[in-house]
């Protein structure tokens, strides 16, 4: 992050430590999720705050201020709302059920506007104030979630930078101290209890605030990593610790705490975490040393917080870990230097082409080309790039790109429906359709086998309440289950007696949804409906029924 836009967020961050914020829910705050705890690909930028497992909740602004952006996508955070205050923040709302009448309003005009029922827009300041407490939305599950539940984020608004929304909040209470599951030790160049790989250490909890590991016996480069958690009173959910420090005989390692972190920063995570044990094991085990060639912006570290041990050595590495309002444990590691005999031996390296980063790489094979850019890998990574009949297949499980590589297929007499596709955990998805010059081309951040697929098959539309040739006046909407088998679904439009009216698409649900008098208002009794939903190769299904209705 740079410097001068990290002093402004600390600024503001000072600024509002002492606001008096409404609550952005009625409700007993209870976490899920804690800002920056480390998440499948990125460190997380909010809170998120349970709503009791079910949608619907009225949301409040924390304070005055006014909508300065309102979004809507299918991923990501679906329903969102951005509102400006005075004190130089924006809080942000997102995962919305839906906005409140006075907003949807607004939002409606824009959607019938664009015929689309995506948008974003950033009304001026005087088009929606907002005051402290108001209500602005009820609480959901749209867009990239997993459960009904407020993600919530306070941002300098002047960068867009957020910061961690504890920091301002005293609704929350938490006398719990963070909890250390395991300690991993790793021989980066030298020797662990007689391994060269890395090995997990044995740890004792004392008491409460105490943790012991047994004598460790090693010589060399080594370092360190911790899994861990915290958790606020009256909540189940693990979450991330605050800030965490190293010492090794009270001289400091390293240092991180989360108190803000740029959106550059979120990509970064498989830095901070032991990434081939978290995709085997589904373990976020935070390494406190750095080994990429660009260390994680926001961690402060001295040589590169690894440790040399030398026969003889009688050392103490001591790592703290504390939430945001101040709990704190300690985990002290005594380390004697010894050499022993290695019973477990450094494995292999991965096989495949070493790639590495500041270097550009271009291969081609039969009528592909994969360009790779010095950008795509943080570290030296193996990637195994071979064919398989038709198929490419790039093989590393533990290859992170940070950057996409660019995918070339030249492949002339494609049949209709022809699509690119990336095979990934046994399941094929769309990655393009053929070019205006007659390639399929594309940007992947995986690896995986890629192909050539044939979908000719049109979506499916089911109608959930079967409305056709019924009096149907007592219904608050019409709901329609669409489905793709092959390139998945691509685009969907619905009409209403000749006019394009909108449908809310759930992509979870895999559900269109059109709401009565929202806005539209129907002054006659018999109505025609038609509703065309295409894939991603432009296959399409048409649905035309006739109901009756009367408002």
């Amino acid at each position: 992050m740079n410097r001068s836009i990290l002093l402004l967020a600390l600024l503001v961050i000072r600024f509002v430590y002492a606001q008096n914020y409404h609550p952005p829910v009625d409700i007993p705050i209870q976490l899920s999720g804690t800002f920056a705890e480390l998440r499948g690909t990125h460190f997380h930028a909010g809170i998120d705050i349970r709503t009791q497992g079910k949608e619907g909740l009225p949301l409040r602004a924390v304070a005055n201020g006014y909508v300065s952006r309102i979004k809507i996508q299918q991923g990501g955070y679906g329903k969102a709302i951005y509102i400006n205050h005075p004190n130089g923040v924006t809080s942000v709302y997102a995962h919305l059920q839906r906005y409140s009448p006075e907003i949807t309003r607004h939002v409606r005009k824009k959607q019938y506007n664009q015929k689309s029922y995506t948008v974003e827009f950033y009304p001026e300041p005087d088009q929606m104030p907002i005051k402290k407490g108001a209500l602005i939305g009820y609480s959901g599950n749209t867009g990239s979630s997993f459960g009904p539940h407020l993600h919530f984020e306070l941002r300098t608004s002047a960068n867009q930078i957020p910061f961690n929304p504890l920091l301002s909040n005293g609704n929350i209470a938490d006398t719990r101290k963070p909890i250390i599951v395991q300690l991993i030790g790793y021989p980066i160049d030298g020797v662990i209890n007689r391994s060269e790989e890395q090995i997990q250490l044995s740890i004792t909890q004392k008491n409460d605030s105490v943790y012991v590991a047994d004598t460790i016996r090693a010589i060399g480069t080594i370092g360190f990593g911790i899994e861990h958690f915290d958790r606020q009173n009256e909540s189940f959910f693990k979450n991330g610790a605050f800030k965490i420090d190293a010492a090794i005989d009270n001289t400091p390692r390293f240092k991180i705490q989360f108190d803000t972190l740029s959106f550059d920063d979120t990509s970064e995570m498989h830095k901070l975490i032991d990434y081939p044990l978290y995709i085997d094991a589904n373990k976020k085990v935070m390494q406190l040393f750095n080994s990429h060639e660009t260390p994680v912006a926001f961690a402060n570290y001295t040589n590169n917080g690894l440790i040399d041990v030398e026969a003889g050595a009688q050392l103490t590495y001591t790592i703290k870990l504390s939430d945001v309002v101040g709990n704190k444990v300690y985990l002290d590691i005594p380390i004697e230097g010894k050499v022993e005999e290695v019973w477990v031996t450094k494995k292999s390296p991965l096989p495949g082409k070493m790639i590495y980063p500041k270097r550009d790489y271009m291969f081609e094979l039969q009528d592909f080309s994969l360009y790779i850019n010095q950008k795509t890998f943080s570290e030296p990574t193996p990637l195994s790039i071979e064919m398989d009949g038709d198929t490419l297949n790039i093989s590393n499980d533990y290859a992170y790109f940070e950057k996409p590589y660019t995918l070339t297929l030249e492949k002339e007499n494609t049949p209709k429906g022809a699509y690119l596709a990336l095979k990934r955990r046994k399941r094929w998805g769309h990655v393009a359709n053929k070019n205006k010059k007659g390639q399929f081309s594309a940007k992947l951040k995986s690896t995986g086998a890629i192909t050539v697929l044939v979908d000719s098959i049109p979506p499916t539309i089911e109608d959930q309440k079967k409305i056709s040739n019924r009096w149907i006046s007592l219904e608050k909407d019409i709901r329609f289950t669409i489905d793709d088998k092959g390139a998945g679904i691509g685009r969907y439009e619905g009409y209403l007696n000749d006019k394009w009216v909108l449908f809310e698409y759930e992509q979870k649900k895999k559900e269109l949804t059109f709401r009565f008098r929202d806005p539209v208002k129907l002054k006659k009794t018999k109505h025609k409906l038609k509703l065309i939903v295409w894939d991603k190769v432009n296959n399409s299904t048409t649905f035309e029924t006739t109901f009756y209705r009367k408002e």
